[in-house]
């Protein structure tokens, strides 16, 4: 059950339900539990999608699909503190892609039967919802028109500003990226050839914007990634 003592728990849901009561909040609480994952474990597919409303309380999430050949291609991560497949509670509808760990995670679970009664009562629920929902369209409709105009150097500066924003840390040399990703799944981010990626990676280590060795990457001009974003 989930550990009500837990302030930084607790804090991270009153941060997603903004509108609701600490009274319902807690109400909530009481029905969910917490389940814990280790890097590699599955979360969330299409059999599981609907059973419970997934919160994302610690850790980083891979969301992609396996190949025919076995082949895992994560198209996006996720760590953001939020529930990970609210729309497909809302909507009825299964997803088609995967969820995995990307190293320890910890999820809320929240009964789908719990969910749907409080939201289908609870006007206060409802705009939480409504909230989250619209932030993400947003997020994604300035993400399709960057990705329409924008060349592939452009893109990659951009995927590199935007993991150091979300994962970076102080590093002698500038902001290391603590998300351990290869060029292999930069190429799968950007549905590039890996061949293609470290031909723009070697350019920018050649000028001395980042450094990358093996799964390590260290970003040491800022402004030459804002730059090249801008240019658009």
């Amino acid at each position: 059950m989930y550990d009500l003592k837990d302030q930084k728990n607790d804090q991270i849901l009153k941060n997603i339900f903004k509108n609701l009561s600490e009274h319902e909040i807690n109400f909530i609480l009481k029905m969910s539990f917490i389940k814990k994952y280790q890097k590699g474990d599955l979360i969330l597919n299409k059999e599981n999608c609907r059973d419970a409303v997934y919160i994302l309380l610690d850790g980083i999430i891979q969301i992609g699909y396996l190949s025919p050949s076995g082949r895992f291609h994560a198209f996006n991560y996720f760590s953001e503190k939020s529930p990970i497949n609210l729309l497909a509670c809302i909507n009825e509808q299964v997803i088609d892609y995967d969820y995995y760990a990307f190293n320890q995670v910890k999820i809320l679970h929240i009964p789908i039967a719990i969910f749907s009664k409080e939201i289908g009562h609870n006007n206060a629920l409802k705009q939480d919802a409504l909230d989250i929902l619209s932030l993400r369209m947003q997020y994604l409709l300035q993400q399709m028109k960057f990705l329409q105009v924008a060349n592939l150097h452009q893109k990659i500066c951009k995927t590199l500003l935007d993991l150091s924003h979300q994962y970076g840390q102080k590093h002698p040399l500038g902001t290391e990226i603590r998300l351990k990703i290869s060029q292999h799944d930069l190429a799968d981010l950007l549905s590039s050839s890996r061949q293609t990626i470290n031909k723009e990676i070697k350019s920018l280590t050649s000028q001395d914007v980042i450094f990358w060795q093996y799964e390590n990457i260290i970003i040491k001009n800022y402004e030459y990634l804002k730059y090249q974003i801008n240019r658009i």
